[in-house]
């Protein structure tokens, strides 16, 4: 496959995820208990959302022959941790407001390491 469709896959697995991180959130913050409609769905497209991130990020690094360098294993940190925050939302929804503004950033820093490869 070539690298830009990796990157396509990519980018489609980061807004799944977000965008199930997002409905995740807002439901917390809502005060809607959990298992409610929504809610399995969300959590099957962060799941979905990781797998496709994962893949797709792995073959980018294949293809471009990257290697493993600190801005990638940041990377890494950075996504293990997006992982984890849906269970983080779902059993603290008393801070799902910090979680809606934690989640962009590190997002915004991840991209910022794709981008500029500072390390």
């Amino acid at each position: 496959m070539s690298p830009l469709l990796y990157e396509v896959l990519h980018i489609f697995g980061i807004l799944l995820a977000f965008i199930s991180l997002g409905g995740v959130t807002l439901r917390a913050m809502s005060g809607q208990r959990e298992n409610g409609p929504g809610d399995r769905l969300a959590v099957i497209t962060h799941g979905v959302a990781l797998l496709v991130i994962l893949v797709s990020g792995f073959g980018l690094i294949a293809k471009l022959g990257y290697g493993f360098p600190g801005w990638i294993w940041a990377k890494i940190v950075i996504w293990l941790l997006i992982g984890g925050l849906i269970t983080l939302i779902r059993r603290m929804p008393q801070h799902a407001t910090v979680f809606w503004f934690t989640i962009p950033l590190l997002g915004g820093f991840a991209a910022y390491l794709a981008l500029y490869k500072p390390f």
